[in-house]
């Protein structure tokens, strides 16, 4: 595995272009769209934006946790973990904990209008997190990993939406150069979709 070390400004660049294509892409979906099937196995559209939701209000968590260095994991190691911890899962209990985080929305327009609401302030929050170490999901990150990982979440849940939306390229570029860095197992989505 390579490391992936990300300035500040470079992942706060891609992620504010990744949440706000996020938004662009969902914002205006007919609610009978949202549950038609995603390229993820098993989710419908209406699952990755309850899924993407829940991972924002989650990271704004770990915009408020600053932590002294030095970091656990860098924006390539964090997803060397994340494959690491997630080997034994079960795949349907994975699944049906997505389906109930779904569930929890009255309907997929409750869905859509919360993830606009958190997409504002999960920007507003990255524009002034300080350049440093957060503390997030049991890992240390410095601010530019931190904000790097999540430009790659959203970029592959961008794909993953299936509505033909043009990916922002700087948040493309991390996914690339995140896959590049990974051994191929550790990689949890397919490199190949993303172009």
């Amino acid at each position: 595995m390579t490391t992936l070390t990300v300035p500040h400004d470079e992942g706060l660049a891609a992620f504010r272009e990744s949440v706000l294509a996020v938004v662009d892409a969902v914002h205006s979906l007919p609610e009978p769209e949202l549950f038609e099937p995603s390229r993820c196995a098993g989710w419908t559209r209406f699952d990755v934006v309850a899924h993407v939701l829940a991972g924002w209000e989650e990271l704004l968590g770990g915009f408020a946790r600053p932590a002294s260095g030095p970091a656990t994991v860098d924006a390539a190691g964090y997803w060397a973990a994340y494959a690491r911890a997630g080997v034994d899962a079960d795949p349907v209990l994975v699944l049906m904990d997505q389906r109930r985080r779904t569930d929890a929305h009255r309907r997929p327009s409750a869905a859509v209008a919360r993830l606009v609401d958190v997409a504002d302030q999960a920007v507003a929050a990255a524009t002034s997190l300080t350049d440093g170490h957060h503390a997030f999901q049991g890992h240390v990150l410095t601010s530019g990993d931190l904000l790097a990982t999540w430009a790659v979440e959203d970029v592959v849940h961008l794909v993953d939406l299936d509505v033909g939306a043009t990916p922002p390229a700087s948040a493309l570029d991390l996914a690339r150069r995140t896959a590049e860095a990974l051994p191929r197992a550790a990689v949890p989505w397919d490199p190949a979709a993303l172009g």
